[in-house]
């Protein structure tokens, strides 16, 4: 199949590598070129603009956010010049409100669209376990069907209706975040009662909360990896894209406005750019006096 792919990060790469493994022909453009040339040794064209990746079966953006998607695709106006027949394949985590107006974009020109935000981490998208939630016309599914089963280890079909994903990849993200903040409050309390953390790490996730989100984000809050994938000032922005959205549907979130205000104390302290997992890592400190300095909170309010 030919593929273009709009957007190079670090899951765009992941998933640009899996797919030049399983044989697919690729054209590819990133805002900085120097991670698009990677993948001109394997095989790759390099386009100097988007546009020059739309020739394609298939058109993959993996874009950082609503913004992103905005300024490349939808102020481009490249829902127009998608070839009659190809299938906009957006895999970006945006807004439900950003999903309407690209669906609305494709819809006024005849273009195919579906979104399919994914779960999990940039190697899982090299090996090709992601999780995919897809939403679009089953004959556009149908078209990315052979992608899916490619870049994920299962994949879902939510709705006709393509934002409906967005909806499902923010709840989820969401619920996410609640895990990591009740996982750090967890590992604080065991601590300042005299408990080794990592007993109490082990036996959770041996026995009721053994969900890989429990296990995964539970080791890095007690290991601090100085390398991390996905950051917490990242886990922010999810954080109030689901605050957002649910203002806009007019549902209560009272854990969000905690989740916000606690992200907003950690990278006030200094641990936005670690790991998303940072978040449990800085209520352990917290908890324990291990910080120094005013909480994002403080210095809003102007307490001394």
């Amino acid at each position: 199949m030919n593929i273009g792919i709009i957007g190079l990060g670090q899951m765009g790469r992941g998933m640009a590598q899996r797919l030049i493994e399983r044989g697919h022909q690729l054209a590819v453009w990133n805002r900085s070129r120097a991670a698009a040339e990677s993948f001109a040794a394997r095989g790759a064209r390099v386009a100097d603009t988007p546009d020059g990746v739309l020739s394609a079966d298939v058109v993959i953006t993996m874009l950082a956010d609503d913004t992103a998607v905005e300024t490349v695709w939808l102020a481009s106006q490249l829902s127009e010049k998608l070839p009659q027949g190809a299938v906009h394949l957006n895999m970006s985590s945006v807004s439900p409100r950003v999903g309407e107006r690209l669906e609305r974009a494709h819809g006024e020109h005849g273009a195919h669209y579906v979104s399919a935000p994914v779960f999990g981490r940039p190697e899982f998208a090299a090996r090709g376990e992601l999780d995919i939630v897809a939403a679009g016309a089953p004959a556009a599914i149908a078209i990315c069907k052979p992608l899916f089963e490619q870049l994920g280890r299962r994949w879902f079909h939510v709705a006709d209706e393509a934002p409906k994903a967005n909806a499902v990849k923010v709840a989820r993200n969401f619920l996410l975040a609640t895990i990591i903040e009740s996982m750090g409050e967890a590992l604080s309390l065991v601590e300042k009662a005299g408990v080794n953390p990592r007993v109490f790490y082990d036996i959770v996730t041996s026995t009721a909360m053994n969900s890989n989100s429990h296990k995964n984000y539970g080791k890095l809050m007690l290991e601090n990896p100085d390398d991390p994938t996905f950051t917490l000032k990242l886990g922010l922005k999810d954080v109030e894209l689901a605050l957002h959205t649910a203002a806009a549907l007019g549902v209560p979130l009272p854990a969000g406005e905690l989740l916000r205000e606690q992200h907003l104390n950690a990278i006030a302290a200094g641990y936005g750019e670690r790991d998303w997992a940072a978040l449990g890592t800085y209520i352990m400190d917290s908890a324990a006096g291990r910080i120094q300095g005013k909480s994002a909170a403080d210095s809003s309010t102007g307490k001394p």
